[in-house]
């Protein structure tokens, strides 16, 4: 990635470890969504998204499960962080 740019390197800087910083940068954005991408594939989601959601009704014989139930139940079950997961979720069309 980014091979035709004068960066042929990373190195950390205070600006890139800087959440607030960082959120903005281009080549954070794109690391960001590899890495969702890798450890939570769309089809994966989608799978155990309906199994989860399958089982919290049988459960609670409720017709819906709360978004904030579904995302730490999916965090969990992808072993990421509640925002990561609500970012992929966003970026597949889920939900948020």
């Amino acid at each position: 990635m980014h091979r035709s740019t004068e960066h042929h390197e990373f190195i950390d800087t205070k600006s890139t470890m800087n959440r607030s910083e960082s959120y903005w940068s281009r080549y954070e954005s794109e690391a960001n969504r590899f890495a969702a991408e890798l450890l939570m594939p769309q089809q994966r989601i989608k799978s155990l998204g309906r199994r989860v959601i399958g089982a919290h009704e049988a459960e609670h014989t409720a017709e819906k499960m709360p978004l904030t139930r579904f995302v730490d139940v999916m965090a969990a079950k992808f072993g990421v962080s509640n925002p990561a997961t609500e970012f992929r979720l966003r970026s597949v069309g889920i939900g948020l």
